[in-house]
């Protein structure tokens, strides 16, 4: 029955470290990570991507990108980071928290104060239909918490068919507001890409964990 037990808690950290069970996919400490920019014509803002100590809201690193951010352009008033897991690693986030962290640096919101440029979160399933999230304003000089529950958020926009529980690309876009002034040439950042469960599904885990071992110490005693 000690055997028993052992197997069962391995088993449970296991299933806490999967992103089903909550984790942090992306932290940047070993590099880029797969991720990558956007090279459409109407989202070139961002231009490379590299690990950089510059910023980190958590460890050492995070992700840079070197961006050009033009209100009004046809080519620059958007951009993305991202990376594409490939359909064989497709992602089921549907109903799970999903967030993260980001930096923007002084200028990087523009020159109007009533109309700062900002933050979505995206993704892309397996057939390559899209979700953006909600649009979040930009707050310089200090790391931002993006955060949306596929499944569950509303979105700024939806491909009709996407399917939350078949995620290939995530990532996290940039652009001007309508009424945005003022370029902006410089770093953004990237941090904490990560993966919390709804609380109720912790609690019906723990309590299956905690069965599972009552259930073994019955068995022994």
């Amino acid at each position: 029955m000690i055997m028993m037990k052992r197997i069962l808690i391995i088993t449970a950290v296991l299933l806490l470290g999967h992103p089903a069970f909550g984790a942090t996919l992306y932290d940047f400490e070993t590099g880029v990570e797969g991720w990558t920019f956007q090279n459409y014509t109407d989202s070139q803002a961002i231009s490379a991507v590299a690990q950089s100590s510059a910023q980190a809201v958590s460890g050492s690193y995070s992700l840079m990108g070197t961006t050009h951010l033009v209100p009004g352009d046809a080519n620059y008033s958007k951009g993305e980071v991202l990376i594409n897991r490939t359909a064989a690693n497709a992602l089921d986030l549907n109903g799970l928290q999903t967030s993260v962290s980001v930096y923007a640096p002084a200028g990087a919101a523009g020159t109007n104060p009533s109309a700062p440029n900002g933050w979505q979160m995206f993704f892309k399933d397996t057939n390559w239909k899209s979700w953006y999230g909600p649009w979040s304003n930009m707050t310089e000089n200090a790391w931002q918490s993006l955060s949306v529950t596929p499944g569950v958020t509303s979105p700024d926009f939806v491909d009709s068919g996407f399917d939350p529980t078949k995620i290939m690309v995530m990532g996290v876009k940039l652009g001007t507001g309508d009424a945005s002034t003022g370029t902006f040439d410089g770093a953004i950042y990237v941090d904490q890409y990560s993966v919390v469960p709804e609380p109720a599904s912790m609690l019906l885990l723990g309590s299956g964990l905690i069965g599972i071992l009552g259930f073994a110490r019955k068995k022994k005693a």
